[in-house]
C-alpha cells in the first residue's frame, strides 16, 4: 500500500496535522492535486513536497544536477522532449539511461525515451523550478543552436568518410543535397535571423571553419564546423544562390530568397577565394516596410522636421554621408518611402538593390554590361523623372551629371563616404565640381553613424568608467563636462551583451543663403565649420552626447563609432 503524502511530509517537516487533513479533503472535493494545496495551505516548501513524492514513489531525489546532465545524449536523442522541459538525460552507466523529471507519473516520456534509445529508463525526481532552470540554461540563447549543430555534424560524419579533395563535382553536388548539410544551412540562416544578425560570415581555417554573425555591428563567433562539413556547406549556399560550385578561383555574388516564421528575407551571398578556401559572407535583408518608416529613423524632432522640408522640395541635391554600414541606405529609402505616394516618378540606381519598394523604378548596376552609375543616370534623365536616387557618387562624371540634374528641376538623393556633413563640400570639389555649381544645387547634407542601444532590461545609471573618463577628457578637454551616463551588465534579453539594437546619431546641414554664398566663394572647410558652430549647429558628437544622457547609448559606443580626429576637429574649429 502506498503511504499517504501527508504522512511522509510529517516525517520530513513539522506541519499541522489538521491543516494536512483539510488540504487532502479540499483536493479530493475540488479535483486538484494534493501537492498544490499543500504548498498553498500548509506552507510546505517545493523541495520538501518533491522529496516526499520521491519517497512515495521510491525514486531518487536530486537537486543541482547540472554537472550530471549528459550533453552527448542530448545530441543523440530527440531534442523536443528536453526543450519542452519534461525531462533531461543524465550521465548513465551499465546500459541504463537515467532521466531527471519533475513528474513521477509521466510514464509517456519514459516510454518515448526508452523506445528511441533502446535502453531501460530510470527516472530521478527533482523540483519543477530546478528542472525549468536547467532547461533554460541549456536551450535559451544560442545553446540549442550549438546542440543542434553538434547533432547534425555527427550525423554527417557517419554518412561521409571520404575526403573532400577526392570528390568529383557530381559527388560534391550530391553531398550538398544530403539531409545534414541541408539542415545545417537552414539552421544557420534561422539562428542568424533569430539573433537579428545583419551578416553571416563563414571563414575557413586550416582544419576547420568558423561561422560568425554580425549583430548590432559587432562580429561574434557562434559555431565551428569541421573541414569535412565546410566544403559541402559552402557549396550548398552557392547552389541556393545560383552560383557556380566548380569555380573557386574568382569572387562570386548571388542572392537567395528565404522565408522564416512567415517573413520574407533576401540573403545576399558573396564568396571570396582565400588561402584556406572560399570565405562566404551573407548579408541579411528583411522585407519589412516598418523598417523604412520615416519616424523610425531615430532623429531628434527638430532634425526630422528639417529633413522632411528638404525631401519635399522640387529640386536640389541631398547627400547622406558616413562610412560603410552606417545606415545611409536605410535613411535614403525612408525618405523615398515618405514621398513615394505622391504623383511623381521616382527612379533609383543601385549596386545592389537592397530594399524593394512598390511605385519606384529601381535600376541594378551591371558594369560588365556597361550599365554604370553615369550611363544609367544619363538614360534615366530621358525617362522624365521627378526624383532620382544615386546609390553612390564616386567619380567625376557621375558627380557632374548629378549636380546638373539637380539644377534642371530634379530632386536628387545620393551618398558620399565622408567623416562628417561639411566634408561633403570638399569631396565634391575634389571630384572637380566648381563652387558655384555646388552652391546652386546643394540643399542639404546629413551625416550619420549607428550606435548600439543599451538593453532596456539591464541598463542602470552609473558613473563613467575611469578609463573612459580619461579618454573623454583627452578628446574634449574641459570644454565638455562628463555627461550623465548609463551602462548595462548583460542579461538574457540582450544575450549578455548589454546592448540590443542600434540607433542613428546625426548631424544635418541645411544650406542657407549665407552658406550658399560661402560655398560659391570657395570658403575653406574650416571656415564653413566655424560658420555652422556660430549658427547653433548640432554635430554628430553633440547628438551622441544627448543620447548618452538620455540613457539610449553609452559613452564607450560614441567613442567607438565617431573618430577621435572628428571630435577634436569639432572642438578646436
Amino acid at each position: 500500500m502506498i503511504t499517504r503524502i501527508g504522512e511522509i511530509i510529517e516525517t520530513l517537516h513539522p506541519v499541522d496535522r489538521a491543516a494536512l487533513d483539510t488540504a487532502e479533503r479540499q483536493a479530493l472535493n475540488a479535483g486538484r492535486l494534493i501537492g498544490e494545496l499543500l504548498l498553498e495551505k500548509c506552507a510546505v516548501s517545493e523541495i520538501v513536497l518533491f522529496k516526499a513524492l520521491a519517497k512515495q514513489f521510491s525514486l531518487e531525489f536530486i537537486t543541482c544536477f547540472d554537472q550530471e546532465i549528459s550533453m552527448e545524449l542530448i545530441r543523440e536523442l530527440p531534442a523536443q522532449a528536453f526543450k519542452q522541459g519534461r525531462c533531461l538525460p543524465l550521465i548513465s552507466e551499465n546500459d541504463l539511461l537515467r532521466i531527471v523529471s519533475a513528474d513521477p507519473l509521466d510514464l509517456d516520456t519514459s516510454l518515448e525515451i526508452a523506445s528511441v534509445s533502446n535502453l531501460p529508463v530510470q527516472t530521478v525526481l527533482t523540483t519543477p523550478s530546478e528542472l525549468k532552470a536547467a532547461v533554460a540554461r541549456l536551450f535559451e540563447g544560442d545553446s540549442v543552436f550549438k546542440q543542434s549543430t553538434g547533432k547534425i555534424l555527427k550525423e554527417y560524419e557517419r554518412i561521409s568518410q571520404q575526403g573532400d579533395d577526392a570528390l568529383s563535382l557530381d559527388e560534391i553536388r550530391e553531398r550538398t543535397e544530403s539531409e545534414p548539410v541541408v539542415k545545417l544551412a537552414s539552421l544557420i540562416f534561422d539562428e542568424a535571423i533569430k539573433c537579428r544578425a545583419s551578416d553571416i560570415h563563414i571563414e575557413p581555417y586550416e582544419q576547420s571553419a568558423a561561422v560568425r554573425f554580425r549583430v548590432d555591428g559587432m562580429l561574434r563567433q557562434h559555431i565551428e564546423v569541421t573541414r569535412y562539413m565546410y566544403t559541402p556547406l559552402t557549396s550548398r549556399i552557392k547552389i541556393l544562390a545560383d552560383l557556380d560550385i566548380a569555380e573557386k578561383r574568382i569572387p562570386q555574388d548571388g542572392r537567395i530568397r528565404y522565408s522564416a516564421e512567415g517573413e520574407a528575407f533576401d540573403l545576399r551571398v558573396s564568396t571570396l577565394p582565400t588561402h584556406y578556401g572560399e570565405k562566404t559572407v551573407i548579408r541579411i535583408l528583411k522585407h519589412d516596410k516598418t523598417l523604412l518608416s520615416f519616424s523610425n529613423i531615430g532623429m531628434a524632432p527638430v532634425q526630422l522636421e528639417q529633413l522632411s522640408e528638404l525631401i519635399e522640395k522640387p529640386q536640389g541635391i541631398v547627400f547622406v554621408t558616413g562610412p560603410t554600414g552606417s545606415g545611409k541606405s536605410s535613411t535614403l529609402f525612408s525618405c523615398l518611402n515618405r514621398i513615394r505616394g505622391k504623383a511623381i516618378n521616382i527612379t533609383t540606381i543601385e549596386n545592389p538593390i537592397e530594399y524593394k519598394l512598390e511605385g519606384i523604378n529601381q535600376v541594378q548596376i551591371n558594369e560588365k554590361a556597361g550599365v554604370t552609375f553615369a550611363a544609367a543616370l544619363r538614360s534615366i534623365l530621358r525617362q522624365d523623372p521627378d526624383v532620382i536616387l544615386i546609390g553612390e557618387i564616386r567619380d567625376p562624371e557621375t558627380a557632374q551629371i548629378a549636380v546638373q540634374s539637380a539644377q534642371t528641376g530634379h530632386l536628387v538623393f545620393s551618398t558620399l563616404h565622408t567623416n562628417d556633413a561639411i566634408s561633403a563640400v570638399t569631396r565634391l570639389r575634389d571630384l572637380g565640381i566648381p563652387g558655384f555649381l555646388i552652391s546652386s544645387s546643394l540643399i542639404g547634407i546629413l551625416a550619420q553613424r549607428l550606435v548600439r542601444v543599451l538593453c532596456p532590461e539591464c541598463k542602470r545609471e552609473q558613473p563613467m568608467l575611469a578609463e573612459t573618463q580619461a579618454r573623454w577628457r583627452a578628446i574634449f578637454g574641459k570644454s565638455q563636462p562628463l555627461p550623465r551616463s548609463f551602462s548595462a551588465s548583460g542579461c538574457k534579453n540582450c544575450r549578455e551583451s548589454g546592448y540590443k539594437g542600434r540607433i542613428g546619431i546625426f548631424e544635418l546641414v541645411t544650406v542657407s543663403e549665407d552658406m550658399r554664398s560661402m560655398i560659391a566663394d570657395n570658403v575653406t572647410e574650416s571656415g564653413l565649420r566655424k560658420y555652422l558652430k556660430e549658427t547653433g549647429f548640432v554635430s554628430l558628437v553633440q547628438d551622441g552626447i544627448h543620447k548618452i544622457e538620455t540613457g539610449i547609448t553609452s559613452p564607450e559606443e560614441l567613442l567607438r563609432v565617431v573618430q577621435v580626429e572628428d571630435s577634436m576637429q569639432m572642438r578646436t574649429n
